[in-house]
């Protein structure tokens, strides 16, 4: 029997790809190993310059620690450079989204492949063992074209999985177990706009999963601020089902510099749909992105970026440094950051989301009653759980009567 392994480098979709990948290998009677392998396949990411260093670093890495087995790499850096020229013994862009494809590559280096009828999604369940809550990728690719972006490129144009195949893999995992459902895709907040002749989208979307009958919980990934409609937000606030938890990107708080984004707002149109979602969803969770040392970025830019942020109160933000990729149209951009600069910023920016992510905690155990709580680690003495918020905390597991039954599940704590 053939055993296998998958490295998974990048987002939230890519793990998603490795589980369909990996359970489609395991139905085809591949065995899944952690120790030596005669198959390794990576599945890459090239959003940053960084990333692809990442994914060269561990080429090395498993090619030393399973000499002699086949090395496939797929993911997105062979997608985005058609003359990838590395040692490995397979390089497989994907481009045509078939996993079939990718067997007969595989069958091709010497192994048996049984091609065993596979459908997106049917099965995907048993490969996220150890992970307590269920991503779905409900659409891929993205139009935007930000110009740092690769993505683009990398995933193609929007492609939306079908409301009735979402719907399907979403009761599965209910009847597996799973309480909280997390919405994942490469542009969410546009899912459904590449269907022709059908009107639906992401709130239609929405309402349909919070009508299944059962005890789950769902929570969106990341959606742009212009995605962000009054009728998702009142859903939000309508239903128990939506987590009061999102995630918007700002990229940055200069106007300037999100004009040379390309980004499709300004901080005026931020700012007013961040008031919007407050003002109709109390305490609720909105963390964001910001990259750092953006071409053009001048002191007083990055200035704007840290008083934006600090104004408008996010619990959390995740900080990026910029990395130049040559496939982008900011690559060629004049008047660049330093990287000492670079850092500098970052470290600021990163300050100052641990106080925004420690008062946001303190606020929300203080002023609410009740949280709703997913169990994701037990210990005997303290439980990690995961409030409908979002943050992780810790519990005592003898006071809050959690046992190893409760990993997985949603429990209400009463204060």
């Amino acid at each position: 029997m053939t055993k296998f392994k998958i490295y998974t480098l990048g987002c939230k979709v890519n793990q998603y790809d490795s589980a369909e990948l990996k359970n489609l290998l395991l139905l085809n009677s591949f065995k899944y190993s952690s120790s030596f392998c005669d198959l390794i396949l990576i599945n890459s990411c090239s959003v940053t310059k960084m990333a692809i260093a990442k994914c060269k670093k561990l080429i090395n890495r498993v090619k030393k620690e399973n000499k002699g087995a086949k090395i496939v790499l797929f993911g997105c850096w062979p997608r985005v450079y058609d003359d990838l020229e590395i040692d490995v013994d397979l390089i497989w862009n994907g481009k045509n989204d078939n996993w079939s494809d990718l067997l007969k590559n595989i069958e091709e280096l010497g192994f048996d492949v049984n091609f065993y009828k596979f459908e997106s999604g049917l099965a995907n369940l048993k490969s996220v063992e150890g992970r307590k809550r269920y991503f779905i990728k409900i659409q891929d690719g993205c139009n935007q074209f930000c110009s740092y972006c690769v993505i683009p490129h990398s995933r193609g144009g929007l492609k939306s999985r079908q409301p009735e195949d979402i719907v399907g893999e979403i009761k599965r995992a209910i009847d597996n177990s799973y309480q909280e459902i997390v919405l994942s895709g490469i542009h969410l907040g546009l899912y459904g706009k590449d269907f022709k002749g059908r009107d639906y989208d992401l709130f239609k979307l929405l309402k349909e999963v919070t009508g299944i009958k059962a005890n789950f919980r769902i929570r969106l990934s990341s959606i742009e601020p212009n995605e962000v409609t009054d009728k998702i937000i009142k859903l939000f606030l309508k239903s128990k089902k939506l987590c009061p938890n999102f995630h918007i990107p700002l990229q940055s708080g200069s106007d300037k510099i999100l004009k040379l984004m390309n980004r499709p707002y300004n901080k005026d149109f931020f700012i007013k749909k961040i008031e919007r979602i407050r003002k109709l969803i109390p305490n609720v969770a909105i963390s964001t992105d910001l990259i750092v040392g953006f071409p053009g970025e001048r002191d007083d830019d990055f200035l704007d970026s840290y008083n934006f942020i600090k104004n408008v109160n996010f619990c959390k933000v995740h900080v990026f440094s910029f990395s130049a990729h040559e496939k982008t149209p900011a690559y060629s951009m004049v008047d660049r950051v330093d990287s000492i600069t670079i850092k500098k910023r970052s470290e600021k920016i990163r300050l100052l989301s641990e106080k925004l992510e420690k008062d946001y905690q303190e606020k929300i155990l203080k002023e609410e009653k009740e949280l709703f709580c997913l169990v994701e680690k037990f210990c005997p003495k303290k439980s990690e759980l995961k409030t409908q918020f979002g943050f992780n905390f810790l519990l005592s597991s003898k006071k809050y009567k959690i046992t190893k039954d409760s990993l997985g599940k949603i429990i209400k704590i009463l204060k």
